[in-house]
């Protein structure tokens, strides 16, 4: 009946319906079964029971959102000079935030989890003042090239941690 309808497109359609659902099939097991490197991240992610703590460096981060948000531009056609003023203001302004958390008090159990998530912070801000600094000398393509694996995975497992212990506000990209 479908090859009297069809005629000579019969075989293309039903190669292309099983495509298709091979396709869908394929669709619906990546997002039953795989999760991204982020959600990888978010689920080996040490989880810590201080709640206190989880609201004050909630708090903390909300307010550094807000400076970043607020204080952070940079024109249209910026300088090697004013990227990198840029970018080391930002990474100073990691160190303040991140001195601040590390200042809140932390429950004894959970304080080596916050001490390695804080110790991965104090990692990427010293990436990002070499990055500044690389960047003020036109250097930055062979820094990135080099470290781009390791910060970008610094970064997901940093955030990781923020995401699995409700301080999602501390998780910056």
């Amino acid at each position: 009946m479908w090859r009297r309808l069809l005629g000579p497109f019969a075989p293309l359609v039903a190669v292309a319906v099983i495509l298709g659902v091979v396709i869908a099939i394929g669709i619906a097991i990546r997002f039953a079964f795989v999760t991204s490197p982020d959600q990888a991240a978010t689920n080996r992610a040490p989880r810590i029971h201080d709640t206190a703590f989880e609201q004050a460096a909630t708090t903390v981060c909300k307010r550094y959102v807000t400076l970043f948000d607020t204080e952070t531009t940079l024109g249209k056609t910026p300088s090697n000079a004013e990227s990198a003023a840029f970018l080391a203001s930002i990474a100073a302004s990691f160190d303040r935030m991140v001195g601040e958390l590390r200042s809140l008090p932390v429950a004894a159990a959970d304080r080596p989890a916050v001490d390695a998530w804080l110790g991965q912070w104090n990692e990427y801000d010293a990436y990002g003042h070499q990055f500044a600094a690389a960047v003020a000398q036109g250097a930055e393509g062979p820094l990135v090239a080099h470290d781009k694996n390791r910060i970008d995975g610094l970064q997901r497992d940093r955030n990781g941690f923020a995401r699995a212990n409700h301080m999602s506000a501390c998780a910056f990209s």
